[in-house]
């Protein structure tokens, strides 16, 4: 994983994105994020606004404009290999709506699974790419966590075959996150969660990856073969996601933890250039550097 979150695409991000994209290595581009409103409308959501990316099976012309603009210039100008589209935010009930869904299901889960599956394959279509996954960004009753992560993995695994991130962020969580995944693997006999993209910034700020690689590897029933390999902390070129890093200090950062992977949050907070330098070449060289 050498990863970066876009976000913000509806606004300044997308054009901070485009130029910051040519040349840069990262090859794991993590799209903030996909949003379902509404447990009784299927429609899917660009963030906690009202941008409509999908609706009656079918894509709208935002999911070109705000992803895969991103993505094709990804794979034209730059290194992108994998898609990740990223469910859930702070502020969310995105998560709390599909369990609602996926509960009343008949015609309306149908709808959502086709809507999810009008944009997976959009991006999918992309020549260049050779994976489109979800991002499970579960920031919302934590009682609920693992049985909602758990479920909306499973229910997306049986409809797209694809592989998974979960985005875990707060340390005393630990044990739901590990939960979640026990759920996916006892109900599917396989594990498609290849990786947590683990926050160490704000709500996460003060998370160790070498912790969290340990716990899991000595919980019973995870699926997880290397939990060395299996933790890819995110880091914050965000001035208001503290701790604030920079290229360097990412690269010493990940060497001090072991990483074998990492993601940046977020692309939008990066300088346009020109006259100043592109930035994503600098962090995407940094977490190569580092792991």
């Amino acid at each position: 994983m050498n990863g970066a979150y876009f976000n913000g695409l509806d606004q300044s991000g997308l054009k901070v994105a485009l130029a910051n994209i040519p040349g840069s290595v990262t090859t794991d581009y993590i799209l903030f994020s996909l949003e379902v409103p509404s447990g009784t409308s299927a429609d899917i959501n660009f963030g906690l606004g009202p941008i409509v990316l999908a609706t009656g099976g079918h894509v709208t012309p935002s999911t070109d404009k705000l992803l895969c603009s991103v993505v094709r210039a990804g794979v034209d100008t730059g290194k992108c290999q994998r898609v990740w589209l990223s469910i859930g935010s702070g502020g969310s009930s995105a998560f709390a709506n599909i369990q609602t869904i996926l509960n009343t299901g008949g015609t309306l889960k149908a709808a959502l699974l086709a809507n999810f599956g009008a944009i997976h394959q959009a991006l999918k279509a992309i020549i260049g790419v050779n994976a489109v996954g979800f991002d499970m960004d579960y920031e919302e009753n934590s009682d609920d966590l693992a049985s909602r992560v758990a479920n909306v993995t499973i229910a997306l695994y049986n409809e797209f075959q694809c592989q998974f991130t979960f985005c875990p962020y707060q340390q005393w969580l630990q044990s739901n996150w590990i939960a979640a995944l026990q759920q996916v693997y006892s109900t599917l006999g396989t594990q498609p969660v290849v990786g947590y993209n683990l926050q160490t910034y704000a709500g996460g700020q003060g998370n160790d990856p070498t912790q969290w690689a340990t716990t899991i590897a000595n919980a019973p029933n995870t699926g997880v073969a290397d939990a060395a390999s299996f933790v890819w902390p995110i880091v914050s070129c965000d001035p208001t996601a503290t701790p604030f890093s920079t290229p360097n200090q990412v690269v010493q950062l990940l060497k001090g933890w072991g990483s074998k992977g990492a993601s940046l949050w977020a692309v939008a907070s990066l300088p346009m250039p020109p006259p100043f330098p592109t930035q994503l070449t600098d962090y995407g060289q940094a977490i190569v550097s580092g792991i």
